[in-house]
């Protein structure tokens, strides 16, 4: 009961964020704007901080929707299923792009700490979920044979 309750509160988590990454999508040239203005940070290349964080936000969204379905996954009682292998793989590759992404932004254009954490979160995410993928398929071989056995 208490799985299920966690499970349907990450989907409905998992679905404002997904409105939240929408409505920044399109008003982030905006937010970028106010942001130089207010810190006052003078000679900011806005352009290129603008496409760095568009290029971030096209993994981050495609992970959300692999995690929107992977709750609905666990929601079915599907959890040790190839597609929840499937899309445990895919949330680590967009993980590891947004790795490399910061990677390349915090050496070049970002040069901050907080850059710097979003890269190590990114590469955590991104081993974390390839890691829960061998596992299932792992789980998925043994229940196999264990179906076989009996």
């Amino acid at each position: 009961m208490e799985t299920n309750f966690l499970a349907k509160l990450l989907n409905v988590l998992v679905t404002i964020f997904l409105v939240l990454v929408v409505i920044t999508f399109f008003t982030l040239p905006l937010v970028v704007d106010k942001y130089i203005e207010i810190a006052g940070v003078q000679g900011s290349n806005t352009f290129s901080l603008k496409i760095f964080l568009y290029l971030t936000a096209i993994p981050f969204f495609i992970l959300l929707v692999m995690v929107k379905k992977l709750c609905k996954n666990v929601l079915q009682n599907e959890v040790f299923s190839v597609s929840s292998a499937k899309l445990l793989n895919v949330i680590s590759i967009c993980a590891f792009f947004d790795f490399l992404l910061y990677t390349i932004g915090t050496f070049i254009l970002l040069r901050n700490l907080f850059s710097l954490t979003l890269m190590v979160a990114a590469f955590m995410i991104g081993l974390v979920s390839l890691i829960l993928s061998q596992l299932i398929k792992l789980a998925i071989a043994i229940k196999e044979e264990n179906d076989l056995t009996i």
